[in-house]
């Protein structure tokens, strides 16, 4: 039994984090049944989300995952795609990974309106057992130890609309490489469309005004593309919240 521990579902897609998102995303369309949970997220073997507990192993981080079951299960979602199109499929995870990730993460915690509205989310949705008294300290400091790893990585160091400027770049170059296909490189998903889908979703479907969400909703196709996975994938929160209790 694969066991998947998880950030919650928020906003109508079944996961906050887009890392969270990409790998579920992965396992629904490799068909690989699975558990799914919010609990015990101590036991992560790096100190974060996603991870997995595969037989008595546990694997953190979703590429690496992804990674270890292609082998261990033998499914590869990208195999019918030649070198130069698994160079391009790598090159556009890694700009999501490594910098579109870092636009998200200020969308939510820079902006004062959008952080306000996303800490009482994320306290309902953490810690609904505390008083606002109580969680409140702890997400300010949540809050500023995200924004001095936003500096140190860099992305903090820009301005607002630098910012802004950046991740938009990065949503508009997904959006040229899929141009009018239904999926990304090939006929069929590939990893690279999970990847995709985890992010789009975790931008559109947020509450948050301002020009980088708006940009985003603007881009067509990278709507389109995220409404064929979720119909795919996840039909509605109702079929997600059925799959955490059983195998799927």
């Amino acid at each position: 039994m694969l066991t998947l521990y998880t950030a919650p579902p928020l906003w109508g897609i079944p996961s906050i984090s887009p890392h969270c998102l990409e790998l579920e995303t992965w396992l629904r369309l490799a068909k690989l049944p699975y558990h799914k949970t919010t609990e015990h997220l101590e036991q992560a073997p790096k100190g974060k989300v996603p991870f997995v507990q595969y037989g008595d192993r546990y694997i953190g981080d979703a590429t690496f995952i992804i990674e270890y079951l292609k082998q261990a299960e033998g499914i590869d979602l990208d195999a019918a795609l030649t070198a130069p199109e698994r160079g391009i499929s790598l090159a556009l995870r890694r700009m999501l990974k490594e910098n579109t990730y870092w636009g998200l993460v200020y969308l939510r915690y820079g902006p004062e309106e959008n952080w306000q509205r996303y800490r009482a989310m994320i306290a309902g949705a953490l810690m609904p057992q505390l008083t606002e008294q109580e969680w409140l300290p702890q997400l300010e400091a949540l809050r500023e130890r995200i924004l001095a790893q936003l500096h140190g990585q860099g992305m903090g160091r820009h301005s607002p609309s630098e910012i802004c400027q950046l991740t938009c770049a990065d949503f508009q170059a997904l959006s040229d490489v899929l141009a009018s296909q239904s999926f990304f490189i090939s006929d069929c998903p590939t990893t690279l469309d999970a990847t995709a889908y985890a992010y789009v979703a975790n931008v559109i479907h947020a509450p948050f005004d301002g020009e980088m969400v708006a940009y985003v909703r603007e881009l067509k196709n990278l709507i389109d593309h995220c409404d064929r996975i979720t119909q795919q994938c996840f039909t509605s929160l109702e079929n997600s919240r059925e799959h955490d209790q059983k195998p799927g």
